[in-house]
C-alpha cells in the first residue's frame, strides 16, 4: 500500500478536525476536512499551531499530520502550548518571523551563518542596556521588504525588537539580563531570551548559528525547530 492511500483510510477512519500536510493531497480524500501545507521540517513544531491560528481549533481537538517526505502519519490532539501560542494577539507576526529565521536557519545571509534574537513586544527599550541601539523607521516584517531589512539585520551583534504589529523598532539592542545568571547549558543568547520573555511576558525567537530556532514565551520554551528538521526543510525547498 503506497503512502497517499494509507492517508486517505487514516483520515476516512480517523476523522480529524484538520490535517497539517507538506505534500498535495489528492481533493477527493479530503472531502471538507480542511487543510494546512506546510515545509516538512515545521509540519509538527508549527503545524498544530497554525491549524488553531488559521482554522479556530482548541486544545484537545485532533490532527493529522501527514508527511509525505518522511512517510509518517501522526494523529494527535492540540496541546495546551500550541493553543495558547495560537491564541497570542499578535501570534501572525510570531509566525513571519519564525518564517524568516527558518529562512535565515536554511539559507544565511550571504552564505554565511547567521545568529541572533528577535524581541516581540512594546516597551522593550526599558530593558536596554545601552540606550543606543539602532533605530528602524517605517519597515514592517508582513511586508516582502520588511522581510529582507529583517534578514539584513539579523547580521548584527544585539537583538531585533519588533512591536505587536510588526514593526521593527530597533536593532543591535543588548538588554540588561544579570550575566552571571546563565542558565545550564545555555549560552547567553538563550538566556537573556529566557529573561526577557519572562519580564516582558513576550514570545523572543532565538535563531542560533547551528540553525536550531527556539521560542520563548513567559519564560518558557513553547517551540523548537532543530537541525535535522531544517534538513527536511532544505529538502522541501529544493524541491
Amino acid at each position: 500500500m503506497n503512502f497517499v492511500e494509507t492517508f486517505r483510510r487514516a483520515l476516512r477512519c480517523l476523522q480529524p478536525s484538520a490535517v497539517v500536510v507538506d505534500f498535495d493531497p489528492p481533493a477527493e480524500s479530503l472531502r471538507s476536512t480542511p487543510v494546512i501545507k506546510l515545509p516538512s521540517g515545521i509540519l509538527h513544531s508549527v503545524g498544530p499551531v497554525e491549524a488553531c491560528a488559521s482554522l479556530g481549533l482548541k486544545e484537545g481537538e485532533p490532527v493529522l499530520i501527514a508527511s509525505y517526505s518522511r512517510c509518517s502519519l501522526e494523529f494527535r490532539p492540540i496541546r495546551p502550548e500550541e493553543a495558547r501560542l495560537a491564541a497570542l494577539d499578535h501570534y501572525r507576526v510570531v509566525s513571519r518571523i519564525l518564517e524568516t529565521m527558518v529562512e535565515l536557519a536554511v539559507e544565511g545571509v550571504e552564505g554565511d551563518r547567521v545568529g541572533t534574537l528577535c524581541v516581540i513586544s512594546e516597551g522593550a527599550d526599558r530593558m536596554y542596556r545601552t540606550t543606543v541601539p539602532v533605530r528602524v523607521e517605517d519597515v514592517n516584517v508582513m511586508t516582502g521588504s520588511g522581510k529582507r531589512v529583517l534578514k539584513a539585520l539579523a547580521k548584527l551583534d544585539g537583538a531585533i525588537v519588533v512591536d505587536p504589529e510588526g514593526n521593527i523598532e530597533a536593532a543591535g539592542a543588548i538588554f540588561d539580563v544579570d550575566s552571571g545568571s546563565v542558565e545550564p547549558g545555555f549560552g547567553a543568547r538563550h538566556t537573556t531570551a529566557l529573561h526577557v520573555s519572562k519580564e516582558l511576558n513576550c514570545p523572543v525567537i532565538v535563531l542560533s548559528e547551528s540553525g536550531r530556532i527556539r521560542l520563548y514565551h513567559g519564560g518558557k520554551e513553547v517551540l523548537k525547530i532543530s537541525v535535522s528538521d531544517l534538513v527536511a526543510i532544505r529538502g522541501f525547498c529544493d524541491g
